[in-house]
């Protein structure tokens, strides 16, 4: 859409929302002010990304909207953590502006022709960076912290992160000789290469990625993944599902030798697809599965 026309979309928006709040009595103005460089109070997150991360770093009552997938029980790690009265919202211009918000937290990945909008009227955003690893998720922490005013909470979470990967760390070590198993991560033959979360994942929790030759997310064939022929197949799955079950919707994966040693392993998706801090918890769990003997 063309700039001019977008703004005039925008504008419009704004009018409506402006007189819907004229008819049920303006709401006061936001807490923090719009101005450069003011802490915002009224935080809009438009994605599952803002939406962990500002769990862990300010008091719900400054968080005025939420992502449609913060409840996803499966995708999000702040299911139910957040008052039913933060609306959960998707990006788009009306229910955002209804919000009321001065500062939209968002992800690479938004529409950046809404975050233009927002831009065009005023309202402060910050796109967060993609992580592709640990250090890359205490980067996009502690650059959040700042910007909304947590920087103490940043750094608390960040010596967490830290702390737990480093007891992960010594507790490997206890595994002796430490045998890193080739890990294959799987998700409707999509596979997870180097430069992603899931290979820090499976790297810090003792294994090899056995699609680390690849780079990003890809999908594959039956026959490639038949060629990695990885020890382990990591899946994301729900608690309510067995590998039995996963594997019975793809035949083909019974030929693995992961399959055929039955070592297959499932990780709730929401700690495979995150990039948050809460990734650690899947690299704890995948770790106890890969090497139960480290940790007796």
């Amino acid at each position: 859409m063309h700039r001019g026309a977008l703004r005039l979309v925008a504008l419009a928006a704004l009018a409506v929302v402006g007189a819907t709040g004229a008819a049920a009595g303006a709401a006061p103005a936001p807490a923090g002010g719009g101005g450069k460089g003011a802490i915002p109070q009224r935080i809009c997150s438009v994605s599952l990304m803002g939406d962990e991360l500002l769990f862990l770093l300010v008091p719900p009552e400054r968080v005025v909207c939420v992502s449609s997938f913060a409840d996803d029980a499966e995708a999000s790690n702040v299911a139910g953590r957040y008052p039913a009265s933060v609306p959960r919202l998707v990006a788009r211009t009306e229910p955002v502006l209804a919000a009321r918000p001065d500062l939209i937290v968002a992800a690479p990945w938004n529409d950046r022709a809404f975050l233009s909008g927002m831009k065009a009227l005023g309202v402060r955003s910050l796109t967060l960076d993609a992580a592709e690893d640990f250090e890359g998720i205490e980067r996009t922490l502690l650059a959040l912290g700042k910007a909304v005013g947590a920087d103490e909470a940043a750094r608390a979470r960040a010596a967490e992160l830290r702390a737990r990967l480093l007891g992960l760390e010594r507790a490997l070590s206890r595994a002796q000789p430490l045998v890193r198993p080739r890990v294959l991560s799987l998700s409707h033959l999509v596979v997870a290469g180097s430069g992603t979360t899931v290979d820090a994942l499976i790297r810090r929790a003792g294994g090899v990625n056995a699609a680390a030759a690849i780079e990003g997310h890809r999908k594959l064939s039956a026959e490639q993944i038949l060629a990695l022929d990885p020890d382990v197949l990591l899946l994301g799955q729900g608690l309510d599902t067995d590998a039995v079950r996963v594997l019975r919707a793809y035949p083909q994966l019974e030929a693995t030798r992961a399959a055929k040693t039955g070592r297959v392993i499932l990780l709730p998706p929401r700690l495979l697809t995150t990039v948050t801090p809460f990734l650690v918890e899947g690299a704890e769990q995948l770790a106890r599965k890969l090497h139960p003997e480290a940790f007796r």
